[in-house]
């Protein structure tokens, strides 16, 4: 809409001027029959309005400005160089006039340089440098002064009018009751001075006010120094640094308070727009958003430690179990039945099994609680590679699967500084749910290598692989793939979690990359050395 004003406002000028050349012809022509000889002066005449009515559309541009300025003083010299001084120099106005229809800045370049530009001339002409390059018809010079000055009116008063039109038109922008009603909360517009010029009917109902209050100082709108003296504080803090200042007061209102929150924005003119937004929802919203995760927070942590303290105490009978199972299995005290020796074999697998998920929610339930500290030391760990490869090779074994160890190393060797127990768990994990998802005749592949500042364990499978949909949530607690629901060694969906969040306690991450029916390629990154 402002570019449109401005727009329409250089067409009005230079429409007007040229009315007036086209009016000065007619009036010659009647009067004398003699006209043309007047024609190339007129075409001189009605260059910069014919300019600028070309450039109007793209008048918000610097470049067009410049034109268009430059024009019109160029013009007021050649008419004060050919008609004379005076009454020339009053086209100098032409150009200020043009601009005031530009930008505030606009209007005070071409005084200045039409001001310069005309005394420079008239310095000239009082020394007598030039005698004015007057025609030698008198009649062209009677009908060049006397258009000159009528036009230059008729453009004056055209500007005055576009620009009149303009500034009515915002002060009806700023005023439309429609649009301030649309804005969510009250609105206060303050002057140079801090005097309020605008209120809406919800800023005086937010603060208690009347239609009296228009033309107060800002300082009288609260009756309490502190927040009297806030207002102030950042109606003045916006105007010095041109920025948006946010503050929130507590205001009275029936039956007790009410939370604000006050924005006051600067404007172009030098006022400032007071936006008063009514946050007591909102903050009651929020405060109720706090407790509600205060609380799940806490039934978080009691179900953590619920695990925790449960886990721990099925871990004495469980070891006691798998102990006996054992003697039984070693035909300690004698020979047992063929059926009771499988039975020992089951209840010690069994055991073991169960221990093994036990740990594995006892650990998580210790990382999620935030009790789980990692015992940062200096090690190789290409001997942990090794050793946990070790632990599980008769695993791989018994399941007919091949195991290879890769240590890509200085001198076969990976020093980091992390915690052993937690790297050797990770393995661990990666490497049991290899082997379990591995058919009879696979290959998984341990690996270690350093790669930039991280130290890159891998785990690669030929086995069941996953897809992609499923690789976007294995690693969440107790979710399974399609292959480990069905699989025969079904687990609790815990170990790619908890290998997860080790890493990121050690401020590394885990990487999946899988395809189905091909393998699973397992990579976790920790830092080589403590952060």
């Amino acid at each position: 809409m402002a570019i449109e004003r401005k727009t329409n406002g250089i067409r009005i000028a230079s429409l007007f001027w040229l009315i007036c050349l086209a009016g000065a012809l007619i009036g010659a022509a009647l009067r004398t029959g003699e006209f043309v000889s007047l024609l190339p002066l007129a075409g001189l005449a009605a260059i910069p309005a014919t300019v600028s009515l070309i450039l109007s559309s793209v008048i918000r541009r610097e470049w067009a400005q410049i034109i268009v300025i430059f024009l019109w003083l160029s013009l007021a010299m050649m008419a004060c160089l050919v008609f004379g001084f005076i009454p020339m120099a009053l086209l100098f106005l032409c150009a200020p006039a043009m601009a005031a229809l530009f930008e505030r800045e606009k209007v005070v370049e071409a005084m200045i340089l039409s001001g310069l530009t005309a005394g420079l001339l008239y310095f000239l002409a009082q020394r007598g440098e030039f005698e004015g390059l007057n025609l030698s018809d008198a009649f062209q010079i009677g009908w060049g002064v006397k258009t000159g000055v009528a036009a230059t009116i008729a453009l004056l008063i055209g500007s005055l009018y576009a620009v009149s039109a303009s500034r009515s038109t915002d002060n009806e922008i700023y005023t439309s009751s429609e649009v301030l009603d649309a804005v969510p909360g009250g609105l206060l517009r303050l002057g140079p001075d801090n005097r309020v010029k605008m209120a809406t009917e919800v800023a005086l109902a937010q603060l208690n006010l009347n239609g009296a209050t228009i033309g107060t100082n800002a300082e009288d709108i609260f009756g309490d120094p502190d927040r009297r003296d806030e207002l102030v504080h950042i109606v003045e803090k916006a105007r010095a640094t041109d920025r948006k200042v946010s503050r929130k007061f507590r205001l009275m209102k029936e039956g007790g308070y009410s939370s604000a929150e006050i924005t006051a924005g600067p404007l172009k003119d030098g006022d400032i727009l007071l936006h008063i937004y009514d946050s007591t929802r909102h903050e009651a919203r929020v405060n109720s958003l706090h407790q509600a995760y205060s609380a799940a927070q806490k039934d978080a942590d009691s179900k953590s430690l619920f695990f925790a303290g449960v886990s721990h105490e099925l871990r004495t009978p469980l070891n006691a179990i798998i102990g006996f199972s054992d003697m039984m299995r070693s035909r300690l005290f004698g020979p047992l039945p063929n059926k009771y020796a499988e039975y020992a074999d089951l209840i010690h697998d069994s055991g073991q099994h169960m221990l093994d998920l036990i740990g594995d929610v006892l650990d998580l339930s210790k990382v999620e609680a935030g009790k789980y500290e990692l015992a940062y030391q200096s090690f190789d760990a290409a001997d942990v590679i090794r050793s946990s490869a070790k632990m599980l090779r008769p695993a791989a074994d018994s399941a007919e699967i091949r195991m290879d160890v890769e240590i890509k190393g200085s001198h076969g060797e990976l020093l980091v500084e992390a915690d052993r127990k937690a790297m050797r768990q990770v393995l661990l994990n990666l490497l049991s749910n290899a082997i379990k998802f591995t058919p009879k005749g696979g290959r998984v592949l341990v690996r270690g290598d350093f790669e930039d500042s991280f130290l890159r364990l891998g785990v690669v499978d030929n086995g069941a692989g996953m897809t992609s949909e499923e690789i976007q949530t294995i690693d969440q607690p107790y979710v399974q793939s399609e292959s480990g629901m069905i699989s025969e060694a079904r687990g609790s969906g815990l170990g790619l979690s908890l290998v997860k969040s080790l890493a990121e306690l050690h401020n590394g991450k885990l990487e999946l990359s899988s395809q189905k029916g091909i393998g699973t390629t397992a990579e976790v990154y920790i830092p080589r050395r403590r952060a």
